[in-house]
């Protein structure tokens, strides 16, 4: 091969790749919130898909009905579960908010002790330090009395709108993922020998492979990091372990903000309770979260797309930049859908159109520049 169709090759890698690149961005700015529920039910199929066809070979149920009971099964399943839950995070909730005042008191109790030692250090006249925070609290309050509840009350029909919405949304989702059960076997048929069909095709299979990988591993590291944080607030015998630990665990699934900012201050305010054994707990909870997300994070979600942890970590990053908190995830969501199209145009350009997914993963690990750079050697 000559050095002139080498770099006229690299030229047409790296065009694609910018059209790849743009049409993946366009897709998530502007067609992605049209189709959200369309994706969704293409997801329920996904996972009802193995029981449905199950049902159908077995039991000669048709698709319709098995997909249908398939479905009631898997939400009943959910429902149940968050019931449950949320029964729990209420009981502690309503038990929280009734103990308020005695939170309180503990700490107009400490920050009194906080002023009288600022103002020994400082050599300032008594009280002066509690006058300054009185009066920024008075003001924080008066602005959120101002501001923040009278916004909320006129959003309240707002909110209540796009509840019902929700709801249509969510009816719309479930219906569509019965006829994605139903007719997919048929539209497989009718298309299944078009090029276009094959292409996206290989597509889809790569997305399901890395895609449902890359969020069982984000759903993971946000069980193992709220069972973490659930067992060390039941160590210390917290009677609101488990609305604290789910918190924690949601606060630590997002970006800059992190389980630090609740454990950290309640281990400092333990060490000044002096209650050794509690602070203990609590800093080992949180170097365990750590530990969780700063190396297990990038290693198993690296690992299961095949994508280095780098890369990784820089699609998060970019994704935040352009798409806010959704970003984070969708970040290496469209890096996952970039290295899947790539694949397939390179596969594609080898001619390699009838050989196995397998055959085609190697040869692309062997002969791609895009590949060579992006992924796990």
């Amino acid at each position: 091969m000559g050095v002139g169709e080498e770099m006229n090759k690299r030229k047409k890698l790296f065009r694609e790749l910018l059209v790849v690149i743009l049409s993946v961005y366009l897709g998530f700015r502007f067609i992605l919130p049209l189709v959200i529920p369309f994706v969704a039910a293409f997801i329920l199929a996904w996972i009802v898909r193995p029981f449905t066809e199950f049902l159908y070979k077995k039991a000669r149920i048709p698709r319709l009905v098995g997909g249908i009971t398939s479905l009631l099964l898997l939400i009943s399943l959910l429902v149940m579960s968050l019931f449950y839950l949320g029964n729990l995070l209420i009981k502690q909730f309503i038990n929280f908010v009734q103990n308020i005042p005695a939170y309180i008191n503990i700490i107009t109790g400490r920050l009194d002790y906080i002023c009288s030692s600022c103002d020994e250090l400082f050599g300032l006249a008594a009280g002066s330090v509690r006058v300054v925070i009185d009066d920024n609290i008075i003001k924080m309050v008066d602005k959120i009395r101002a501001d923040v509840i009278p916004g909320l009350t006129a959003r309240t029909l707002y909110f209540m709108v796009k509840l019902v919405g929700l709801v249509g949304i969510a009816l719309i989702t479930i219906i569509s993922a019965v006829l994605i059960i139903k007719e997919t076997p048929e539209i497989r048929k009718k298309y299944e020998k078009s090029n276009l069909y094959n292409d996206i095709n290989k597509v889809t299979e790569k997305l399901a492979d890395a895609g449902i990988a890359y969020i069982r591993a984000q759903i993971l590291i946000m069980v193992l990091v709220a069972v973490c944080c659930v067992t060390g607030l039941v160590l210390i015998k917290n009677e609101f372990a488990l609305l604290m630990g789910l918190l924690i665990a949601i606060l630590d699934a997002l970006p800059v903000i992190g389980s630090g900012i609740i454990l950290i201050p309640w281990t400092i305010i333990m060490l000044l309770n002096g209650n050794i054994y509690a602070a203990a707990i609590l800093i080992t909870v949180y170097l365990l979260c750590q530990i969780i997300r700063e190396l297990v994070e990038p290693k198993l979600i690296g690992n299961r797309i095949g994508i280095k942890p780098l890369y990784t970590l820089m699609s998060m990053y970019i994704g935040l930049k352009l798409f806010g908190i959704a970003g984070f995830f969708l970040g290496p969501i469209a890096l996952i859908i970039i290295i899947a199209i790539m694949k397939v145009l390179y596969d594609k350009e080898l001619g390699n159109k009838d050989s196995s997914s397998k055959n085609s993963d190697n040869k692309f690990k062997e002969g791609s520049l895009f590949h060579k750079y992006l992924t796990k050697v």
